[in-house]
């Protein structure tokens, strides 16, 4: 009897040791498996990453172009012939602009007015007015600026102090 239990603890014995190679190969197997799925997390992560820099890029590049064509538009040279902006007056939404004509003369307007070279008032702002004309893109009009060309023979040189009248110099 115990060469039966003898036998029976040995097969026993015998098959556990088939399985223990399996049991652990089953743990190798889920360890790498576990190492793969955390590589594989660690690469997406870092190409969500990339893609949040990459927007950000696009987004500052078209920040900068924005600004680069209100620059543009700013800075646009003032074409002989229109008009000019005297003043910007009105409440709110509805604004009116004075505009000195090439001929001299002024006129009122607001968004939709119609000049009489056909150039349309396209909006009205405090700081521009934008117009179109036929066959032209938008135009912003330029401010006025009073231009004095003419010799002053009162005014003092640049640089020097100015003499105030009924005051003796010190000598």
């Amino acid at each position: 009897m115990q060469n039966k239990q003898t036998r029976g603890f040995a097969a026993l014995t015998l098959a556990l040791c088939a399985l223990l190679p399996a049991a652990s190969q089953g743990a190798d197997s889920t360890a790498a498996s576990l190492t793969r799925i955390e590589a594989e997390t660690l690469l997406l992560r870092a190409r969500e990453k990339q893609l949040e820099v990459q927007s950000s890029i696009i987004t500052r590049q078209n920040e900068i172009a924005a600004k680069q064509a209100m620059g543009a538009a700013l800075s646009q040279p003032v074409v002989v012939g229109d008009p000019v902006v005297r003043a910007v007056e009105g409440l709110g939404d509805t604004l009116y602009a004075t505009l000195e004509l090439a001929d001299g003369s002024v006129a009122e307007v607001q968004v939709g007015s119609v000049l009489a070279g056909g150039m349309r008032i396209v909006s009205i702002r405090n700081n521009e007015v934008v117009a179109s004309a036929p066959g032209r893109k938008r135009v912003r009009l330029s401010g006025y600026t009073q231009q004095v060309n003419a010799f002053n023979p009162a005014a003092p040189a640049p640089g020097l102090p100015a003499a105030v009248p009924g005051q003796r110099s010190a000598r």
